[in-house]
């Protein structure tokens, strides 16, 4: 999986590949120091994104739960119709912000 980040006003988190048991705990050492620096929104692009596994919905709870702690916005962009279907199945489509 490749991350690339984008730091601003508003971050823009782009996910290329699968967000798995593999991946999702390099990604989480990436996006942590975001978490704690107040940012107040977070994009995340998922274009590229073709997979995710429980770790990856884990990893998107715990960015979900941040920004709402610092009153943030974290929303989901250009979403695969497969990764809605999970989101749907799992219940994640009623906790995150997708566009």
């Amino acid at each position: 999986m490749e991350i690339n980040i984008q730091k601003g006003e508003t971050t823009t988190i782009t996910l290329k590949g699968q967000l798995d048991t593999l991946t999702s705990a390099d990604a989480e050492k990436e996006i942590s120091p975001i978490l704690e620096s107040n940012v107040k929104e977070i994009i995340l692009d998922c274009a590229e994104l073709d997979y995710i596994s429980s770790a990856g919905l884990r990893l998107l709870l715990i960015i979900q739960k941040s920004m709402a702690a610092h009153k943030g916005i974290f929303r989901l962009i250009h979403t695969k119709q497969e990764i809605r279907d999970i989101f749907n199945l799992t219940g994640f489509s009623s906790i995150l912000n997708i566009e």
